[in-house]
């Protein structure tokens, strides 16, 4: 069974509790009109004052700032004008430098010139000296080519000469064989060397081919060589012989 004392209390304070939140909300709008009336008094407030100071202003200080502004006016219009009048010598101060920048660098470029000209030059010189000492060194070197087969050659006439006046014992190395370096043996007797020193245009230039190789035969075929093979010492008789041979077949 419930309470008959509890109820009115219960009702009280829901009551209560709805007054209190109404004059809460009162307290809002009172605070939220007086902080607006406030705010609108700060807004007359610096208006009024803006509005005493210019009426504060004297005459004179107006007509000073006044001209004051005129004069910044004329003075922005002076400077406007005097960059507009110092542009064109400004272009023109401009090509100036582009001119003097292109002359230095056509004179720069005919520097260059000149010196590549001139080492070409060098380069050239320096090959033609390079290829007239080769030249004179090919000469010198095949006028000392040409003295040792000219040297044999003298040497081997003068070799039959003497082989044929003496009658002094001959040995395989004192044989005049046709070819400009001495052998010590028949296998030093090369069929190559004997045509190069038979038929070398250094000497017998009024010989032709045929009839050198024909005096040659004459000197070296084995029946006529049997006189100069009496003479040989008898340990040098064999390759003598050999010698003689390889010569006559090489002629042949």
């Amino acid at each position: 069974m419930e309470n008959p004392v509890e109820v009115p209390w219960k009702h009280m304070a829901q009551t209560y509790a709805w007054v209190a939140e109404q004059e809460q909300m009162k307290l809002e709008k009172k605070k939220k009109k007086t902080e607006k009336w406030v705010i609108e008094q700060q807004n007359f407030l610096a208006d009024r004052s803006n509005q005493r100071n210019e009426r504060d202003k004297s005459p004179r200080r107006r007509t000073w700032e006044e001209v004051m502004n005129k004069y910044d006016e004329i003075e922005g219009e002076k400077q406007r004008g005097l960059e507009a009048a110092n542009r064109p010598v400004a272009v023109e101060r401009e090509k100036d430098k582009a001119k003097a920048i292109e002359k230095e660098i056509r004179r720069i470029q005919a520097r260059v010139q000149k010196k590549k000209e001139t080492e070409m030059q060098r380069m050239a010189e320096e090959k033609l000296r390079a290829t007239e000492t080769q030249r004179e060194k090919e000469k010198q070197e095949r006028a000392r080519s040409n003295v040792a087969p000219m040297d044999a050659w003298r040497a081997y006439e003068a070799g039959w000469a003497s082989m044929t006046a003496s009658s002094e014992p001959l040995t395989f190395r004192t044989i005049p064989w046709p070819q400009v370096s001495r052998p010590s043996n028949a296998e030093g007797i090369i069929p190559e060397g004997i045509v190069a020193f038979l038929l070398s245009p250094l000497h017998s230039q009024t010989q032709t081919r045929k009839d050198r190789i024909r005096s040659a035969l004459l000197r070296w075929h084995p029946d006529r060589f049997q006189k100069f093979l009496a003479k040989v010492v008898e340990e040098d008789k064999a390759s003598v012989q050999e010698g003689v041979g390889i010569v006559v077949r090489c002629l042949n």
